[in-house]
């Protein structure tokens, strides 16, 4: 049987009596009117959270780097090792608005029109349960902001989402432990949109750094002016309330810990120097973190530009499909601008072209 046949819910019929059939298909739908129950509670709880989780998500979907970004990948997707990102991508088009798809809920066969759909989202949103996302309100942003104080100015987010995490976690149990006994600060972490999907799962990691001069580790600042430029637009999901287009910066609370490097004026020269910088001390306002324990995300800063339009059925078919497709459809513009390029160099176009214009008189 194959992946697709699998997801799409294929059941062998092979049984021993009617009666064991019976039972199997009221098991099967008891589970699934579960999922759905669910699923409506987490929507109608904290509506913007379940966006932006899902934004992330389809951010990293979309990414050209989704093999290494996209992580956790959904497991039904996976056959003998192999991802199906095309397909996860076919499932994801299907998806309505969060509005509409909390009204078809209610409709007694909405599994059967759109199972695949309520899986996913189920397992984004219920089964990658160690953290969740949660809105604030917008009257709490002060007092947020003001955990780092800021010495320059930089423009306010759109919107504010907290990360909590589950409190009987093996994350949540592992930073009580590595912070018992050490004062903590906050700082700002910014990175692409497509690294928020993993960031909100695994945290962030040392290893994907890039940025070695003053020692491999992850880079924060205590100005958010010096984070934002590392958080450049990016595309989520396209029917987001939160936004198409936007950028996050990370709110992350520190250890304050010896592998926490940066400028202290009270301790000795080796808290502002990790041990293989290329670059001498850690500049001021800015962290350099050594262990990747010591550091959590705590809150999410949204910048948007846009908004959804209203949905359609069957509009933009040929825009999603370039999004997809985005080396081939460069390629396609490049083929047509070289053909572009060698017809005005040519005197038969050239003629051609003022053929035209007399015979049409302009």
């Amino acid at each position: 049987m194959g992946l697709r046949g699998v997801m799409q819910g294929e059941r062998s019929e092979t049984t021993f009596d009617g009666s064991s059939q019976a039972v199997d298909d009221f098991n099967v739908t008891a589970k699934e009117d579960k999922k759905i129950v669910t699923l409506r509670n987490i929507l109608d709880k904290d509506r913007k959270g379940a966006d932006l989780k899902l934004s992330l998500f389809v951010a990293a979907c979309r990414s050209y780097r989704y093999d290494s970004c996209l992580k956790p990948f959904p497991p039904e997707f996976i056959n003998n090792g192999l991802k199906d990102i095309e397909y996860l991508l076919e499932v994801i088009d299907k998806m309505p608005t969060l509005t509409q798809l909390v009204q078809e809920l209610y409709d007694p066969d909405v599994y059967q029109k759109i199972g695949l759909v309520i899986d996913l989202l189920h397992w984004l949103l219920v089964e990658l349960k160690d953290i969740q996302i949660k809105s604030v309100p917008k009257s709490e942003f002060g007092a947020i902001m003001g955990c780092v104080h800021c010495e320059t100015a930089a423009p306010a987010p759109n919107l504010i989402f907290q990360l909590v995490g589950n409190p009987c976690g093996t994350n949540e149990m592992r930073w009580k432990e590595v912070s018992r006994g050490h004062k903590t600060l906050y700082a700002f972490h910014g990175s692409r949109l497509d690294n928020f999907h993993s960031i909100l799962h695994y945290g962030l990691q040392k290893h994907f750094s890039k940025n070695s001069l003053f020692g491999h580790g992850i880079y924060l600042s205590s100005e958010l002016s010096v984070s934002l430029p590392y958080s450049p637009m990016g595309y989520g999901w396209r029917w987001s309330t939160v936004g198409r287009e936007m950028s996050c910066v990370a709110l992350c609370e520190v250890v304050d810990h010896p592998d926490v490097k940066y400028q202290d004026k009270e301790s000795a020269r080796s808290r502002s120097m990790a041990m293989d910088s290329m670059g001498g001390e850690v500049p001021d306002k800015y962290y350099v973190v050594l262990n990747s324990d010591l550091v959590k995300v705590r809150y999410l800063l949204v910048y948007n530009r846009n908004l959804p339009q209203a949905r359609s059925e069957g509009s933009g078919s040929w825009l999603r499909w370039m999004g997809r497709h985005k080396l081939l459809t460069f390629m396609l513009c490049y083929v047509v601008l070289l053909v572009s390029v060698g017809l005005s160099s040519s005197q038969l176009a050239q003629q051609f072209y003022h053929l035209v214009l007399k015979r049409t008189g302009l």
